[in-house]
Formats: structure tokens, sequence, C-alpha cells
């Protein structure tokens, strides 16, 4: 392996997490971080959801998932319910409050990628995105 690729893949890291703002506090300006953002995300798209589900599925830290859902209870975004499967583990769910502020998260993500999108011709939209597959099926078959 060429130590090039190593460079270059940190390279594009870099360029990519600030582009889309990740070391920034708070997600696209948003309440939330990315971080945050992301277990809404998981538990909107896989309602019933546990923690210990969550944790592999994002490559998240056990102690900072716990966190995040503590505060995701206290601002009565989430709810809590013991699993029927395993009583060690509870089942997540979205409450009002929290699907409306996925909703928020979700829209400000899909106006942010249009906003980089709309400056680009149609062919480069295509190359990009055909682009991110092969990426994505590539590094899918990567275990870390």
């Amino acid at each position: 392996m060429k130590e090039s690729y190593v460079s270059e893949m940190r390279a594009f890291n870099r360029f990519y997490t600030a582009l889309v703002g990740v070391l920034n506090r708070k997600f696209l300006n948003g309440r939330l971080s990315l971080p945050e953002t992301r277990v809404l995300h998981a538990i909107h798209v896989q309602e019933g959801i546990t923690a210990g589900e969550i944790v592999p599925l994002l490559h998240i830290d056990k102690s900072y998932l716990s966190k995040i859902i503590i505060r995701f209870e206290k601002e009565k975004l989430v709810t809590k319910k013991v699993s029927a499967s395993d009583a060690r583990s509870y089942q997540l769910r979205l409450t009002a409050a929290g699907r409306k502020e996925f909703e928020v998260c979700d829209r400000m993500s899909s106006d942010f990628v249009r906003q980089m999108l709309v400056q680009l011709r149609e062919e480069e939209c295509e190359e990009l995105v055909g682009c991110m597959r092969r990426v994505t099926e590539i590094l899918g078959r990567v275990r870390v």
C-alpha cells in the first residue's frame, strides 16, 4: 500500500469535515451537535431501537451515548420503555417534541446539501453522487 493513500484520505477527511462543519459545537448552527443529531436520526429511523443497537450503528462511545439519551429524556425528546425481549435494555422512541426536533434537523441538513449542489452543473451532481455511492460501497467492506 502506498503511504500517499493514507495522506490523501486524511486530507479528504479534513476537507470534508471542515466543509460540513462537523467540528462545530452545534451542527448547522442548530440546537444539537452532530452526534446528537445522528442519535435522533437513528431513533427516528428505527423506532424502538436500543442504545446497544445504536453503539455499533454510529460507532459511538457508550458513555457519550448515555449522556445524549439522558439529555434527550430531560428535554422530553425521547421516551424509554423496557424491552420485552431483554429487561436490561430500553427501547427508545421519539416524543412529539422529538419528532419536531428531528424534522428541523432533517430540513436543515437537506437545505445545506441543496445549497452546495445547486452550485454545480447537473453532470457534476451526477458524478459526485456516483463517486459517493462508490466510496460507500468500498468502505462498507472495511471493519474498524
